[in-house]
């Protein structure tokens, strides 16, 4: 599972901003990112965020800025062609068909809601997309 994280594992990113003070993402855009940029790690592109806003104090961003940072530095890591550890272990998404794509459980990250959608698509369709199509 990709970015899996363990259920007793707590990631804390503490990106440094412009006004002294500190932005820590919470689980909620964790999730979302994930989900709109499948083809990279977020925690490795997070931590290396926070790398590069510690080594650049001039160019640390605003509390008001600092999503929007987050968002295009993902959506580069994505359009250069993601993660190579993400690349090596996933398909892409242009080879899905349609089905596949709505039965994606790959980008869930909690174990209970994932065999949650894992059972539902496998009574709705009778598969479910993990990384490759998977039947029962």
């Amino acid at each position: 599972m990709k970015n899996a994280v363990s259920l007793n594992t707590i990631w804390v990113i503490t990106m440094l901003l412009n006004n002294g003070d500190t932005y820590e993402a919470d689980q909620a855009d964790i999730i979302q990112w994930e989900k709109t940029y499948p083809a990279i790690n977020v925690y490795q592109e997070l931590n290396a965020m926070e790398s590069w806003l510690d080594a650049n104090p001039t160019r640390r961003k605003t509390p008001k800025g600092i999503k929007r940072f987050i968002n295009s530095w993902l959506a580069r890591a994505q359009d250069k062609g993601g993660s190579p550890q993400v690349k090596s272990k996933t398909h892409s998404i242009r080879n899905r068909n349609i089905e596949d794509s709505l039965a994606d459980v790959s980008w869930i990250a909690n174990v209970e809601a994932k065999n949650r959608a894992i059972n539902h698509f496998m009574g709705k369709y009778g598969f479910y997309w993990d990384g490759e199509r998977k039947h029962g």
